[in-house]
């Protein structure tokens, strides 16, 4: 009798810790934004010559595409990410002046090769007496998808600028710009795994990925 009880203690454990860390690789899955030269919503006195990420996991490929204030491509060259400290990644940056920069950036995890993508923007002070230029809507580039700030003939959100905690994708960092997205694609991805995705850390462009595909099994599922 003990060492059956002894048995079932020892297969309770194995389970528990194969659900441990099931889990933990679900919430590990993509390489997330973790910090970056010059940070998310920083204010700096010049344009840097490289801008650097750090990624939550290591790196297979990665894109970065930065605006500048004037709506003009200010990367120089190809990002790149660093072989010897995969989950960082750096593109040469330009100066278009003083005003609002923002990246776009797509990886493919070299952890468990999930791709992902998100933005977020950085300012540049104007110097003393001087102006910061007015941002133009940065064009879609690469496989980034086009900023979610505009809302949908008819829409009654009204957008008063609050940031969610835990969202650096400036697509859909206010409540408002994620509703203009859930009416773009109703009936065609799943909400909840749209808003999970999404207070995961995932990029835009990935969590409509999750929610189209978690919306197709579930219509098979009633078919």
């Amino acid at each position: 009798m003990f060492a059956h009880r002894l048995r079932l203690a020892a297969s309770s454990a194995v389970a528990l810790v194969s659900v441990l860390a099931a889990t933990a690789m679900v919430a590990s899955a993509h390489a997330q934004y973790s910090a970056s030269t010059p940070a998310a919503g920083a204010t700096v006195s010049d344009v840097p010559a490289v801008l650097q990420i750090t990624y939550t996991q290591e790196l297979a490929s990665i894109q970065i595409a930065v605006t500048g204030p004037d709506g003009s491509n200010v990367t120089t060259g190809p990002a790149t990410f660093d072989l010897a400290k995969r989950q960082n990644a750096s593109v040469p940056l330009r100066s278009a002046g003083p005003g609002t920069y923002t990246v776009v950036w797509h990886n493919v995890s070299g952890d468990d090769g999930d791709p992902n993508d998100g933005s977020f923007s950085f300012s540049v002070a104007a110097p003393a007496g001087g102006q910061a230029t007015t941002p133009n809507p940065p064009a879609a580039t690469g496989n980034a998808q086009p900023a979610a700030s505009a809302q949908p003939a008819g829409a009654t959100c009204i957008d008063n600028g609050t940031k969610t905690p835990g969202i650096n994708d400036i697509r859909v960092d206010t409540y408002c710009k994620r509703q203009a997205i859930r009416d773009k694609f109703k009936g065609q991805i799943d909400e909840a795994t749209f808003n999970a995705a999404l207070a995961d850390g995932e990029g835009l462009q990935s969590a409509l990925a999750d929610a189209m595909a978690d919306f197709q099994e579930e219509q098979k599922s009633h078919h």
